[in-house]
């Protein structure tokens, strides 16, 4: 609501309601309220400028919120989508996304627009149509939109957020597109998904390892095995700590939800053929054995619980890969390090009820 509040009739409207005090007053001010928006919508003699449909789609996603039931005003919504300015046109796909879903005849209204700021050199616009469609997007988007997306994820001159929005957005497209509709050849994902473990940008990378893992759900594994070294020189990077910036550490662990993903993508494909390769996985995981281990006492919970989380995937893939007898000892043994843990935690009596007599 942070770009609405220059608009002087909304703000005299929250004043309204905000003075109300009871409910009946409020339900019979929202009731005033919504019979002149109607009536302004169905003025077919007098058209509304943007200005005041923006005001009057803003005024209906507060009632909304309010908790009103709101049955008009959807085409209203999407006639917004178009328009040049980016506070009518982040309006239009904010109350689409909120007041519609999926099944919602009126966004088909809207594909056209949002195929346009998909494709146009405006960055805002293309990040509003991407988190519009990865939020809303249901089998007819996903036909007419996937190849936008594609084009957005592949293109090296975006800005990573701009990459991140596209990578999870092509996910969304994939998981609602019917298993035996070929929008896009399945070979064409495996250069598009590998690609993105290339990039430098934590938040690239998180979105491209999370977009690998639904491909592969989807359509298999095969194909997708130049990705596993390098999802491996990621986890090598996260676990050395090299390049993470401070707003992807969580309590001094570099990125730990891309850190599980690296795991799970490692775990899906055949082990690496090359020495180096398996060397540098065995490193990793030792690594990962006496940090997580040696650490599992963490006093703060949500430190423990990411790195029991990384402990967990990287035993996972330890079993997986079969890979020696030092390395699965190791394991056992940070297993066992935190079970042990557990237990004592779990047994012990809190200190602040220890006087009590039950």
């Amino acid at each position: 609501m942070a770009k609405a509040g220059t608009i002087r009739g909304l703000q005299m409207f929250i004043s309204d309601i905000r003075a109300c005090s009871n409910r009946e007053a409020e339900s019979k001010r929202v009731d005033k309220e919504l019979a002149k928006i109607r009536a302004k919508f169905g003025d077919e003699k007098k058209a509304l400028t943007a200005y005041d449909r923006k005001k009057y789609v803003w005024k209906l996603l507060y009632i909304y919120m309010l908790g009103y039931d709101v049955e008009f005003g959807h085409k209203q919504a999407c006639d917004l989508i178009p328009a040049a300015k980016y506070s009518e046109k982040q309006v239009g796909y904010m109350a689409c996304s909120i007041l519609m879903n999926e099944r919602d005849e009126f966004l088909r209204l809207s594909i056209n627009a949002i195929h346009s700021d998909l494709t146009s050199r405006n960055e805002a616009f293309q990040c509003l149509a991407l988190t519009f469609v990865a939020n809303i997007a249901g089998p007819e988007m996903a036909e007419a939109l996937t190849p936008d997306v594609v084009k957005l994820v592949q293109a090296g001159s975006a800005r990573p957020i701009v990459r991140k929005k596209a990578a999870l957005c092509l996910l969304r497209l994939l998981r609602k597109t019917a298993p035996d509709a070929a929008l896009v050849p399945a070979e064409a994902y495996a250069p598009v998904a590998c690609a993105l473990l290339e990039e430098r940008d934590i938040g690239v990378l998180l979105a491209g390892a999370t977009l690998l893992l639904g491909i592969m759900a989807r359509f298999g594994p095969a194909g997708y095995e130049a990705a596993g070294p390098r999802a491996l020189r990621v986890l090598e990077r996260l676990v050395a700590l090299r390049d993470v910036t401070p707003d992807y550490t969580y309590y001094g662990i570099a990125s730990p939800w891309l850190q599980v993903k690296c795991l799970r993508v490692l775990q899906v494909l055949p082990p690496p053929d090359s020495p180096a390769q398996q060397r540098a996985l065995r490193e990793v995981l030792q690594a990962i054995f006496a940090t997580c281990g040696e650490q599992a006492r963490s006093p703060t919970a949500n430190k423990a619980n990411a790195q029991h989380a990384i402990l967990f995937e990287a035993i996972a893939l330890a079993l997986a890969l079969d890979a020696g007898r030092e390395l699965l000892t190791g394991a056992v043994a940070a297993l066992a390090r935190f079970l042990a843990a557990r237990v004592r935690a779990a047994g012990a009596r809190p200190r602040r009820f220890a006087s009590l007599h039950y």
